[in-house]
């Protein structure tokens, strides 16, 4: 690149203008001018460079800088200028297309088609104005498009909103903005976008929301199930900032209109007497099933529908209908809900669902949990047929919502009925003999959890009864003595044999109607006053018992006077006559209504909960202000109830009275918290400060006197474990004054670390000498339900010991750092108690765990209380939980789950072994949630997958009849489904099941395409023809496999490209892929047989199809042969939206490069039939007397063709051409044309002797024929001569009209071959029975397919040889190795590269002087040019 002679600066600068007078040539398309070669290039660069390498004087870098702004200004203003300003409407925007200006848009809005390409180059010019940055493009162009946009969709919003309903409105509006986003994507800037969007949204949707919401009430389409128009309508207003709000709004509204019509329906019904009521729950809830499929389906389950539900829902649900609220409407249709059993558990499950879903609305929830608890205990005590799973069910799913403390209680039932069952068990045991003769039956409830009962033990019992209940207390008595029982007669009954006149009838009564007819027995009449005074029964109770026995339907007694009625001189005696056709009748006893009872037990615990509630608020914030403390109370009380704003000011002024609370002196808006003591748990215990003080000094012997007297109370009461766990208040102020005086004495009578010492002894004591003797009595479940009970009390003994000695724990120990009275109490558990029954308890509860995995039922919350005692044992830590059951548990799961395994791997098929899997897994997820540490759910799971899914998916996926082939042959989408489920939370687990799809759907293309070539082998190509076809199919089949069973996970779409990529780049019958899609899809696109709908899905599966396919390129060459064949001879059958759409698509999926030539094509085609109309709108007259139609096209687009200037074509069309040449010639003077005979054709009139037929030629045809318009005879070596065409052409020629179907020329000798010595005449006779006929010309004896191969390889050695430069260019210095494996990375976008040529091209490129191996390393290669 070095010279030793000087060049001058003129010297360069001609050598310069040549290359660049060159060059402007080149891009004024004269075709006759050869593109630069290596050598003038190289010669252009070297002169500039020695130029600016030269030194002074003759350095002209500073000049040639100059000269190069010279040379683009001149180009700029007499080459581009000049152009630009001489054309006019499309002529001007295709000259801008080269040389830059603007172009409107409003055609495109308005539906017509324009060239998008060309605005592309358009708006570049703006975006490169800016040198760099985005100033010229928005200030020149953006700005204005942007209020042209708005000026436009505003009268179109105008126009729409008259003439269109609502969901048309919206079809519009929301294909108008995927267009404007379309417009981005094909020549706006991408910086447009978001400006486009939000002013077409403005003007479409925010400006008319209002009034379209209303044109057509969003209740009309939510009313018709108007899915796709709501879906649509979220779609468009979600994205704008608070776009949805009205729509949410207008949804709360009809959703509340809805449910207010079903109360107004209700309380109307209530009011005639009807039972409307019952079923009211019942159409809320499916009027929220219907809702919530909108929320979820159509919108999107965004927040806003769900608060617009809950708010609708809040407003209707909370209504009373005939007096009852709603919190006792739904309580009464659980209760229904668990008494019919004719419903199926699934169903069940799912009512249960809702009905928790539905409390969610409801403000009285603390009300629901008083009634369903009332009707909980009718069902558990006299209902024979309740069923614990969906009992618990429900429990689990309120407990869940709602919190523990909401459900506990209710919980509490449901175990004491479990343990009644043990306990009658043991009675029965214990009886040697029935007592009084009778069959007895006790459940033992604990009055902590069930409702209150009045209780009966003033009742006077018959001698049989008496006995029975003497049996049971001596036997509970031997079981325990610490509680005391007290019977409640009102809830027993009594099966008694009835000794009538006609038959024995056994009477299924309550204890009180039994007890009053035992009094028959002995007497025959009885009076009203009698039996109330033998049985001591209350009025009320008397009343309901008599009037069920002879006023009822059963008319077990004879009432005078016989009225329906009972009063207190009425008069009863045994109806002896009394029978009936059943053996046994139950006679019904009315319940008396509680229901204002519980309303006012209700009330009641709502004052004690707001008492709490603004006690613990005001213990923790001190000072507030009274608005404050009202609306904290409303905040923290609405989850249970809606609190009443005066009863909150009511409770404040009471606990102000009882000194909880102070006004400040300044403001009495303002409150202080006044309680000075800790006493937690005993509320109404009050005292002064004062009282805390005595003036004699507390010796440590009578300070414990008194502290040992209180201790002994307390565990007095919690073994009698009474409903209320409190100390007398005086007893509770003795102890706190005694602890406190006794540490604030002087020294030497401090007690306070004696004090603390005593402390320890206590809880030591306790544990040692209580806790664990009774603990070590039990053994199975026995010392897990001793365990529980002991360790519950433990916390409640060291909860009040605390409150005792709170003195120490506020100022003692945080001064001596001493541990916590807490951590003291858990220490003396853990080392006296947990210690020593840690293992057995370990062992138990393991056991119990493998129980309900085989399936029995367990006590879950007394295994998770006991599981709780290991937790608090860690002492803050759960290392005890981990290292003394959770290692055991997870040793124990692993064994028994690999003993499943390998059992259910030989008997089960592959779905039946996944659904066993998926349900182990679910229910071990249960126990965690039951009763297992939250930390313990990941090992648990790990080890369960580990050992049923792990372990054997080799086994499980190739399992012969079942297997993951199987399930992919048969459709079975939900097992495909469970398996993806399965699998997928396991590290890698989804590999082996994606290479089983993968190697599935090879074996089933692979099967598609032997198929294909076997018929192909045996001559049949209709196989290869529909192949396409049958693998387009087969990819629809798996990707719906993909998208819905395996979740759209990578693996699988790798796993299926993998697939179909294997079989999908084989040949068939010598036809490669592409090949055979390219023919698909001309074959797809010249049939018009389907919709537009059917070929745009069609062309969607092409374009994915073309992703699998290695050699892209052929297809692109395949393509576009087939494309211009479609263009120039079936342009009356093609269509041109779907060539467009399929255009687009490729484009999109494979980039702009790809199919600019194709796009160029389209265009030509567009541009040829407006140069067309102006062609003929310029003559006056026909030139040659024929209508000519010429189709100009661009020589850079479309494929090559021969053509035909030597042609001497009859007068008439040498008119023809001159006169288009004249017309094109003053539209531009920069392109040449060049004459493409071959592929035109010509309407000639045929006259024949018997009539003139229209003949469709040729143009080759129609010039040989005309020959014979002069004379009647001719060789073909005349013929050859006078039209100078090829050999080869004029065969084809002369073969179509004298040897084909028809014969218009007559042929000596008549062969069915052409020679040159052949004579041929005019066959004036010939005929035909159509008026016009096309004589079809044998295509050229040309392999196109071979040739288009040819092409093709020879386009690949250029981009391997542009790869290989560019690399090096960037790179400088490459090893051999890493330069291929870069060449092959970039180019297996287009083509998959074949190593030997990419070896080859670097060889060829290194004799070329583009690179250069390394003189010291021969596999490193240097970039040189």
């Amino acid at each position: 690149m070095c010279s030793d002679t000087i060049i001058e600066y003129e010297q360069g600068c001609k050598c310069l203008e040549t290359g660049v007078s060159k060059l402007t040539r080149i891009l004024e398309e004269e075709t006759s001018e050869k593109p630069f070669n290596r050598e003038q290039y190289i010669e252009a660069y070297t002169t500039i460079y020695n130029m600016c390498n030269q030194e002074d004087p003759h350095n002209y870098s500073q000049r040639l800088y100059h000269k190069y702004h010279d040379i683009v200004e001149h180009y700029a203003n007499e080459t581009v200028l000049p152009c630009i300003q001489l054309k006019q409407d499309e002529y001007l925007l295709r000259e801008l297309s080269r040389k830059w200006d603007h172009y409107k848009i409003h055609k495109e809005r308005e539906g017509e088609q324009i060239e998008r390409e060309l605005l592309k180059n358009i708006v570049d010019i703006f975006v490169q104005s800016g040198m760099g940055t985005m100033e010229r493009y928005e200030k020149d162009f953006e700005m204005f498009l942007l209020e042209d946009t708005a000026s436009y969709y505003s009268c179109k919003a105008s126009s729409w909103i008259q003439e269109d309903s609502c969901p048309e409105y919206m079809i519009k509006s929301e294909e108008s903005l995927k267009k404007e986003k379309e417009r981005v994507i094909h020549y706006l800037h991408s910086t447009t976008e978001p400006k486009l969007v939000e002013i077409v949204q403005e003007k479409l949707l925010v400006s008319v929301a209002k009034q379209l919401l209303e044109k057509e009430h969003l209740c009309a389409l939510l009313r018709d199930d108007k899915m796709d128009d709501l879906s649509r309508i979220y779609r468009l207003f979600n994205p704008i900032t608070k776009g949805l709000e009205p729509v949410a709004e207008a949804f709360r509204l009809h959703v509340t209109s809805e449910g207010n019509a079903l109360i107004k329906q209700a309380q109307d019904s209530a009011t005639t007497g009807s039972v409307e009521g019952q079923v009211l729950v019942g159409k809320i809830i499916d009027l929220h099933d219907k809702y919530m499929v909108y929320v979820t389906d159509c919108f999107k389950n965004h927040t806003l529908f769900h608060k617009a539900l809950k708010e609708a829902f809040e407003i209707f649900c909370n209504k009373k209908v005939g007096g009852s609220s709603s919190a006792e409407l739904l309580a009464t249709f659980c209760d229904n809900l668990f008494k019919k059993s004719g419903k199926s558990d699934e169903a069940i499950e799912a009512e249960i669902d809702n009905v928790v879903n539905l409390l969610d609305y409801n403000s009285d929830k603390d009300l629901f949990a008083e009634f369903y608890r009332k009707k909980l205990a009718r069902r558990l005590l006299f209902d024979r047929k309740v069923n614990d799973e969906h009992e618990r069910s429900m429990l689990t799913k309120l407990k869940g919502q709602h919190g523990g403390q909401f459900t506990s209680k209710m919980e509490g039932m449901v175990t004491d009925m479990e343990l009644a069952k043990e306990n009658q068990k043991g009675f029965e045991g214990y009886l040697k003999a029935k007592p009084g003769g009778i069959d007895l039956a006790v459940t033992v409830l604990n009055t902590g959890f069930w409702p209150s009962y009045k209780t009966s033990t003033d009742l006077n019992l018959p001698r049989e009864m008496v006995e029975c209940v003497d049996a049971f207390n001596s036997y509970y008595q031997s079981k325990t003595t610490k509680r005391k029982l007290s019977w409640i007669y009102s809830l027993g009954t009594c099966h008694v044999i009835g000794r009538f006149d006609h038959k024995s009838i056994e009477l299924v009564l309550f204890t009180y109607q039994a007890v009053v007819l035992c009094l028959f027995n002995n007497t025959e009449r009885l009076t009203y006053q009698e039996i109330i005074e033998q049985l001591n029964l209350s009025h009320e109770d008397l009343v309901r018992v008599l009037h069920s026995l002879s006023c009822s339907k059963y008319k077990i007694l004879n009432k005078e006077p016989a009225s329906k009625s009972i009063s207190t001189t009425d008069v009863f005696e045994l109806n002896t006559k009394f029978t009936d056709k059943m053996r046994r009748i139950k006679v019904p006893l009315p319940p008396a209504d509680d229901r204002k009872k519980v309303v006012e037990d209700v009330d009641k615990d709502r004052r004690y909960a707001i008492d709490a509630c603004i006690v613990r608020i005001m213990k923790s914030r001190k000072v507030l202000l009274h608005q404050q403390l009202v609306s904290k109370c409303v905040e923290q009380l609405s989850r249970m109830f809606k609190p009443d704003v005066k009863m909150i000011k009511k409770r404040i002024e009471e606990l102000i009275s009882r000194e909880y609370l102070e006004r400040d002196t300044k403001n009495p808006n303002t409150f202080k918290y006044g309680f000075n003591t800790d006493a937690k748990d005993s509320p109404s215990l009050l005292l002064s400060s004062q009282k805390m003080y005595r003036e004699t000094i507390i010796d440590f012997e009578q300070g414990c006197k008194c502290l040992e007297a209180g201790v002994s109370e307390l565990k007095r009461i919690l073994e009698e474990e009474t409903s209320e766990t409190r100390i007398d208040p005086k007893q509770y102020l003795e102890l706190y004054t005694t602890i406190y005086n006794m540490c604030i004495q002087k020294h030497p009578h401090d007690h306070s670390q004696r004090l603390y010492n005593k402390y320890h002894d206590i809880v030591e004591h306790y544990a040692k000498k209580t806790v664990l003797p009774c603990v070590q009595q039990k053994h199975d479940e026995y010392l897990l339900r001793e365990l529980s009970r002991r360790w519950d009390h433990y916390k409640v003994f060291v909860n009040w010991l605390s409150h005792f000695f709170n003195y120490l724990e506020r100022f003692f120990i945080p001064q001596r750092n001493y541990p916590s009275l807490l951590e003291v109490a858990m220490k003396s558990f853990r080392d006296r108690v947990y210690l020593e029954v840690q293992v057995n308890a370990k062992d138990v509860v393991i056991a119990l765990i493998d129980k309900e995995r085989e399936g029995a039922q367990i006590d879950r919350e007394l295994v998770k209380n006991v599981l709780n005692v290991f937790v608090q044992s860690g002492m803050g830590t759960i290392e005890k939980y981990k290292e003394d059951f959770e290692m055991f548990l997870l040793e124990d799961t692993e064994s028994y789950y690999a003993r499943k395994a390998s059992r259910w791997i030989q008997e089960c098929s592959c779905p039946e072994y996944m659904i066993k899997s998926e349900e182990s897994l679910r229910k071990e997820k249960e126990r965690v949630i039951h009763y297992l540490h939250s930390s313990t759910e990941c090992k648990l799971v790990e080890i369960v997958e580990k050992e049923l899914l792990v372990s054997v998916a080799k086994h499980l996926l190739e399992k012969e009849h079942s297997g993951c082939s199987a399930l992919l042959r048969d459709d079975k989408v939900d097992d495909l489904s469970r398996m993806y489920r399965l699998y997928h939370p396991i590290p890698k687990g989804l590999e082996p099941v994606a290479d089983a799809f993968r190697i599935h759907v090879a074996r089933e293309g692979n099967a598609l395409i032997k198929q294909a070539q076997d018929a192909a082998a045996n001559g049949s190509l209709v196989e290869a023809q529909v192949l396409v076809g049958k693998i387009i199919d087969l990819h629809e089949k798996y990707m719906v496999y993909v998208l819905d069973c395996f979740k759209n996970h990578t693996f699988f779409h790798k796993a299926l490209k993998e697939a179909f990529k294997v079989f999908c780049n084989k040949k068939v019958g010598g036809s490669s892929s592409a090949e055979l899609l390219a023919n698909f899809c001309d074959s797809l696109l010249k049939k018009s047989g389907k919709s537009d709908e059917a070929i745009e899905a069609t062309v969607d599966n092409v374009v994915k199809l073309l992703d699998y396919i290695s050699d892209n390129d052929l297809f692109a060459e395949f393509y576009r042969k087939k494309l211009a064949r479609r263009l120039l001879f079936d342009h009356h059958k093609v269509n041109k939206e779907h060539e467009t759409i399929m255009i687009t698509k490729i484009k999109r999926q494979q980039g702009g490069q790809y199919t600019s030539k194709m796009e160029g094509m389209v265009t030509d085609m567009q541009l040829a039939k407006e140069f067309q109309k102006g062609f003929k709108g310029s003559l006056t007259a026909k030139p040659g007397g024929i209508d000519l139609a010429v189709t100009v096209l661009n020589t850079g687009f479309w494929p090559s063709y021969k053509t035909s200037t030597d042609l001497n074509l009859p007068r008439e069309m040498v008119e023809c051409v001159e006169a288009f040449k004249s017309y094109y010639g003053t539209k531009t003077n920069q392109r040449k044309l060049r004459w493409l005979y071959s592929h035109g054709t010509c309407h000639v009139i045929g006259s024949f002797d018997p009539k003139p037929i229209e003949l469709v030629l040729s143009t080759y045809q129609a010039v040989v024929l005309c020959l014979f318009n002069n004379t009647e005879r001719l060789t073909y070596q005349e013929i050859i001569e006078q039209l100078n065409l090829s050999h080869e052409d004029l065969v084809r020629v002369l073969l179509s009209l004298s040897c084909a179907k028809y014969r218009i020329l007559n042929k000596e000798p008549a062969s069915k071959s052409i020679s040159t010595t052949d004579v041929f005449e005019f066959n004036s006779k010939f005929t035909s029975t159509m008026r016009r006929i096309k004589v079809s010309i044998p295509p050229p004896p040309i392999d196109e397919r071979k040739k288009v191969v040819e092409d093709v390889d020879q386009d690949r050695r250029y981009a391997i040889d542009a790869c290989i430069v560019r690399i090096m260019k960037s790179r400088k210095v490459l090893p051999h190795q890493q330069l291929v494996s870069q060449c092959v990375e970039q180019l297996s976008r287009m083509f998959k590269p074949d190593i030997k040529m990419i070896k080859k091209r670097i060889e060829d490129l290194i004799t070329r002087d583009y690179l250069e191996r390394d003189a010291k390393n021969h596999h490193i290669f240097n970039y040189v040019a």
